[in-house]
């Protein structure tokens, strides 16, 4: 045990030898501090800056969905419109609104949407990222092995699937990671976020990220309401027509048989009148459905309050310069030390003594 015990005191070196050896090597450990100072100098300078826009949006929650239906129920005594499908209407959740933005279509969209940058330069958000960004990275870099650095257009597969090509694929990926939203589950907003290398790229991208979710929740609330509305409306003009022929051929015949008191005219006159009839009342009962669906898609579009519209930011997020120069010259540091360290012709003697020569005791000491 005690060499085992000497065998540890004579690894480590006292604190105030190791502060003398360093300053005897003081030029070595500055130059390597100066140098990886530089060096992350230039490794920070050259990093590509990122910029970050932010909106916030309160959408509208299931709570109240009904109060236009539930102050319209009064009068439906009077209008014989029926309220009862009101209740219970399918609605995408607000905690699933985050989802939107993640999905492929979005991405596919965001992709050809049409940006201008801080220098005025007008392109689409795709061939910004591939082609307009200034500085490096690491990501720019492992690009340049790639083969297929031509654009491609979207294309199917056999079963109608979406194939992406790599670099389709590649900007996909990257876009997930830059643009993204989160909701507050205590007070029911909606962030969204998008970060790009361009100040004016990153409002624009965050605009049409909110313009996307509200467009879509939108849609997807009021489909159902809109086909309906199609289907009424187009059955309402299909009747009106109907309904107008059978009162033209009413009123013409009433005309050309004033005078004549005949049974079989009596029953042709019958017969057009029923017709009439029947025409006025699927007129009259279409009608009110198409203004109960008018209704129905004004009740189901949801509402989104802007409460922080996108800005262009004034500050970059990244990168943190100060930072990365620090930890170049942390590392800088380092490096002379351990030079100092291991270029001690005592500490190269030690090891070798410990390895060969005292292994034997070594070993029986452990063995005790």
């Amino acid at each position: 045990m005690t060499q085992r015990t000497d065998i540890n005191h004579r690894l480590f070196v006292p604190a105030d030898v190791l502060l003398r050896l360093v300053w005897q090597a003081r030029l070595r450990v500055v130059g390597l501090v100066v140098l990886c100072t530089m060096l992350g100098a230039t490794l920070a300078w050259m990093q590509q800056p990122e910029f970050r826009s932010e909106a916030r949006v309160m959408p509208e929650m299931n709570g109240g969905a009904n109060d236009l239906f539930k102050r319209l129920s009064s009068v439906a005594g009077l209008t014989d419109i029926d309220f009862s499908e009101a209740d219970g209407m399918d609605a995408i959740r607000p905690d699933l609104y985050p989802n939107v933005l993640q999905s492929t279509p979005f991405i596919l969209y965001l992709i050809d949407q049409p940006v201008t940058t801080t220098t005025g330069a007008r392109q689409t958000v795709g061939s910004f990222l591939l082609t307009g960004t200034s500085g490096w990275s690491f990501k720019k870099l492992l690009s340049l092995f790639r083969l297929d650095t031509k654009p491609q257009t979207l294309a199917k597969g056999p079963s109608g699937a979406l194939q992406l090509s790599i670099q389709q694929q590649d900007l996909a990926e990257e876009i997930m990671e830059r643009v993204n939203a989160r909701l507050d589950a205590r007070s029911g907003l909606i962030t969204i976020t998008a970060q790009m290398p361009d100040a004016y790229v990153a409002a624009s991208v965050t605009q049409l990220a909110m313009t996307y979710l509200t467009t879509y929740v939108t849609n997807y609330r009021t489909e159902k309401a809109r086909q309906d509305l199609a289907f009424y409306d187009n059955r309402v003009n299909e009747v009106r027509k109907r309904y107008q022929k059978a009162q033209f051929s009413v009123f013409h015949y009433n005309d050309n048989h004033k005078n004549l008191v005949m049974l079989s005219t009596t029953m042709d006159r019958q017969r057009m009148e029923a017709e009439l009839t029947i025409a006025q009342t699927v007129y009259t009962e279409l009608s009110r459905q198409l203004e109960q669906a008018k209704l129905k898609v004004q009740e189901r579009t949801p509402i989104f309050k802007v409460l922080e519209p996108p800005s262009v930011p004034l500050k970059r997020t990244s990168p943190k310069r100060i930072l990365t120069v620090l930890l170049f010259a942390g590392t800088g540091l380092l490096l002379g030390v351990s030079s100092v360290l291991i270029q001690q012709s005592s500490i190269g003697q030690k090891l070798n003594a410990i390895r060969f020569g005292n292994a034997p005791g070594l070993q029986r000491s452990i063995n005790e």
